[in-house]
């Protein structure tokens, strides 16, 4: 028998995307180009531009040429990315963003700034939080192959840089933790933790689960997953049981942390691992 229990809020007190068309330590071998900070954020006020800066590198020793995109993403029921054209989902702010320059050339071992910008011109009040995920993708990978000697393959390197425009009436965040189970996926279990933001704003949160031996009592922690959502979203956060537990009756607990302004939301699972 498998039971389940909710707390209510108040009862407890308390990157960068890199996309390869072949093996990461390949890429990271041919071409290593860097992007700092991983994320940008605007805060929309009236509709005045604002300009961030992202840093760039090229530590090879070749040149690299990049292609500065937009592409809207969401995510699915599973909490993978989702990716769309620029503009097809209603909360895309790529038509609120410019990149100068678009295109980017970088000489062997050379740092730069790009600037994004808030367009001021595309700007109309926003009652939610939009976002997007500025790409940019090596657009000379031929002639890096050619240079490097690399005639089997040719690899096509990519860093996606979120963006997200907050509206300045700063909405209330909130997140939920809605349903948790736990199944057998071959010989390993599996605790799915469903989550749901149910406020307005955009949150960073660490899941971490407890696992609670109700026979000898033995508890083991596990390092706490990263869960970021955009208001309305929600999916499921899946985690492999521990190997190392033995069989026995178990009660699981799911601790989600969404920082010092948030309560913690905690979910328990009674069940039987066999």
């Amino acid at each position: 028998m498998t039971r389940l229990f909710f707390f209510p809020t108040g009862l407890i007190k308390g990157l960068t995307l890199i996309l390869c068309l072949t093996m990461i330590s390949i890429c990271q071998a041919q071409i290593g180009f860097q992007v700092s900070p991983a994320k940008l954020y605007f805060t929309q006020k009236g509709t005045a531009e604002q300009t961030l800066r992202l840093h760039l590198t090229n530590p090879m020793d070749t040149r690299l040429v990049l292609q500065a995109t937009c592409a809207d993403w969401r995510r699915d029921t599973i909490g993978d990315k989702v990716y769309y054209p620029a503009g097809a989902l209603p909360t895309s702010c790529c038509s609120l963003i410019k990149v100068t320059p678009s295109v980017i050339e970088l000489a062997p071992g050379e740092q730069r700034d790009v600037l994004v910008t808030l367009v001021a011109d595309n700007q109309a009040r926003l009652q939610s939080i939009h976002n997007g995920m500025l790409l940019l993708t090596q657009s000379n990978e031929q002639e890096v192959a050619r240079l490097k000697g690399a005639s089997q393959f040719i690899v096509k390197a990519q860093i996606g840089v979120h963006v997200y425009v907050i509206p300045d009436e700063n909405p209330q965040p909130d997140i939920a933790i809605t349903a948790m189970d736990v199944a057998k996926s071959g010989e390993q279990y599996q605790v799915k933790v469903k989550v749901q933001n149910t406020g307005g704003a955009l949150l960073e949160s660490q899941l971490r689960l407890e696992y609670l031996n109700l026979e000898t009592m033995e508890e083991v922690k596990t390092e706490a997953m990263p869960v970021n959502t955009m208001p309305k979203d929600t999916f499921r956060v899946t985690a492999s049981v521990p190997s190392k537990l033995s069989a026995g009756k178990y009660l699981i607990v799911a601790v989600l942390d969404s920082g010092p302004s948030q309560a913690l939301k905690v979910a328990e699972l009674e069940t039987v691992l066999k």
